[in-house]
């Protein structure tokens, strides 16, 4: 059975430093539902992961 675990909470709580910690450990991957991180090129004011943590983890809905 697969799991799927959700981390949710107040903007700048540290939901995507857990989340990349998280899913380095478990060898898992990424799946954003961040509603602004979808788009390309709208990079300012959504703290979308730095291409050296997407090339740690799989993300997927990003960009």
């Amino acid at each position: 059975m697969t799991k799927l675990i959700v981390i949710c909470g107040a903007t700048a709580t540290g939901k995507s430093g857990l989340g990349l910690n998280l899913a380095m450990r478990l060898s898992s991957v990424i799946l954003s539902a961040d509603s602004r991180q979808v788009y390309r090129e709208f990079d300012i004011g959504t703290a979308k992961p730095t291409l050296a943590e997407r090339k740690l983890v799989p993300h997927y809905l990003i960009d």
